[in-house]
């Protein structure tokens, strides 16, 4: 019975181990309803005066108009206490030095390619701000990821001006985009990154390779597989909020990250969200072990008792600082959460998955 008992405890172990804080950010009284969306932090150490330590970028949720907002952190990550809006930041004059900006949140709008700019994603090279982001091109037109940058992290440019700034081709829906330098040996480019791959209820996700955060190039298209290394056989890995800033080296060509996973929902169906530790092989798109359970939803009442999604962790020395969003009052209400945490690679592995489950979840064209 001990030795049921002992394997169990081990089983059940996992390399991230997170504590949940609660609600870091309310949803802004000024943007449109349910609030914050598709979260991404980024450390601003690298761009040039920028005041704060770290910058927090997030979208309105499926909103005509659309727009990114910002917040901004000097001091400890998970205390609401040292955050503060982009419009408290221009009223308190941390953004004097710069003669031009927004007057206030939100920060950018791109309305010279669709409309409805959502699900931002930034990092930093070379002192400049990259930000993907999608737009609704228009009817019959599907949703496309374009790129701006920005030299001061506050006012962002179409990459190609009043030209074609859409950088991910190849499906009608392109949106939902999340990427990173490279993490993975097995992959031979600079940039790695991953997006939804055409919408409604079936849809697909994919995997994105670039040398230059510009030019980007389909890797692999993913079908999100209902119970594929999962704990419950309705629910499935949601590629497109993998976070490729999580990825970390196991060793013996093994690395570990964070996704979220929860069922199959498209438009006003009700979404489950919780977040996953997922396994990979070095080529970031080949699935090794099943996926395990890091940061559930909350309980009944709390913020995010009905998701737990799109995670974006910062790590300072052994912590990780995790914020996601967390979602309540029947998908009505959005909330930017936070949590912090290790990460123990000498944890115990979870079980392998076969061979065939490992890449089940590549798409192959039907043959016609």
């Amino acid at each position: 019975m001990f030795a049921e008992e002992k394997a169990s405890a081990k089983s059940s172990a996992t390399h991230f181990s997170f504590t949940r804080n609660g609600a870091l950010i309310a949803h802004p009284e000024d943007m449109p309803k349910p609030g914050p969306y598709y979260t991404c932090l980024v450390n601003m150490e690298g761009v040039q005066n920028f005041p704060f330590e770290y910058a927090l970028y997030f979208s309105t949720d499926h909103n005509h108009e659309g727009g990114i907002w910002l917040y901004l952190c000097n001091g400890v990550l998970s205390e609401a206490g040292s955050w503060k809006s982009y419009d408290q930041a221009v009223v308190d004059g941390d953004f004097d030095y710069l003669h031009n900006k927004p007057e206030k949140n939100p920060i950018f709008r791109d309305t010279v390619q669709g409309y409805s700019s959502e699900t931002p994603h930034a990092n930093v090279i070379d002192g400049t701000v990259y930000m993907t982001y999608h737009n609704v091109l228009g009817k019959g037109k599907g949703q496309a990821t374009l790129l701006s940058t920005s030299p001061d992290g506050i006012n962002f440019f179409r990459i190609n001006g009043e030209e074609d700034s859409v950088v991910l081709h190849g499906s009608g829906h392109n949106g939902y985009f999340r990427w990173a330098p490279n993490p993975f040996s097995g992959v031979k480019h600079k940039y790695v990154g991953y997006s939804l791959y055409g919408g409604g209820k079936n849809y697909h996700s994919a995997m994105w390779v670039s040398d230059d955060a510009i030019e980007w190039n389909l890797e692999q298209v993913f079908t999100p597989t209902e119970g594929l290394a999962v704990d419950e056989e309705d629910r499935m890995l949601i590629w497109h909020e993998f976070d490729p800033a999580s990825v970390r080296p196991l060793g013996n060509g093994e690395y570990i990250a964070l996704c979220a996973g929860g069922n199959r929902a498209s438009g006003s169906m009700e979404r489950i969200v919780e977040i996953y530790e997922v396994f990979l092989a070095d080529d970031g798109k080949t699935l090794i072990r099943e996926a395990r359970k890091v940061v559930p939803r909350g309980p009944e009442g709390s913020f995010d008792s009905e998701e737990a999604t799109e995670p974006t962790p910062i790590v300072i020395g052994d912590t990780w600082y995790l914020l996601y969003v967390g979602t309540s009052q029947k998908g009505k209400l959005n909330t930017v959460m936070s949590a912090t945490g290790t990460l123990d690679i000498s944890a115990p592995q979870p079980p392998k998955l076969s061979a065939e489950d490992q890449q089940r979840h590549f798409y192959t064209p039907e043959k016609k």
